[in-house]
């Protein structure tokens, strides 16, 4: 007997600092170990497979995507975040390695980057 149970499928960019404020949401909320991960890094056999195999289902593929149901597909970290969180009634504000992560280290890489951004052009 086969076991048709679905496990959600995680895409993730190795290298993506929104791949890693998900990952560091779903470790620390305890529910990592219930997703298939599919990591690349930038331009690594795996990635060409795994853009292609998104692209039907977004106008732009970005990272993280999350497979939640058979067939059924979301991107933007808080998006997935405040989906994960809600359906198992996860309060955020008790996980404070994700809380500084997302409110401190996440902004003010953001800032630096659009910063260098900008110096470059």
């Amino acid at each position: 007997m086969s076991d048709n149970t679905f496990r959600p499928v995680l895409y993730l960019k190795a290298t993506c600092p929104h791949c890693l404020k998900l990952r560091i949401f779903l470790l620390e909320a305890d529910l990592l170990d219930q997703f298939e991960q599919r990591v690349f890094a930038a331009g690594d056999a795996n990635e060409a497979a795994i853009r292609e195999e998104l692209a039907p289902h977004f106008e732009k593929v970005t990272f993280p995507t999350v497979q939640y149901a058979p067939g059924e597909y979301m991107n933007d970290s808080d998006a997935i975040i405040a989906h994960y969180a809600e359906a198992e009634t996860i309060d955020r504000a008790d996980l404070p390695i994700f809380g500084t992560y997302a409110n401190s280290v996440l902004p003010n890489y953001m800032a630096v980057r659009k910063e260098l951004r900008a110096l470059k052009g």
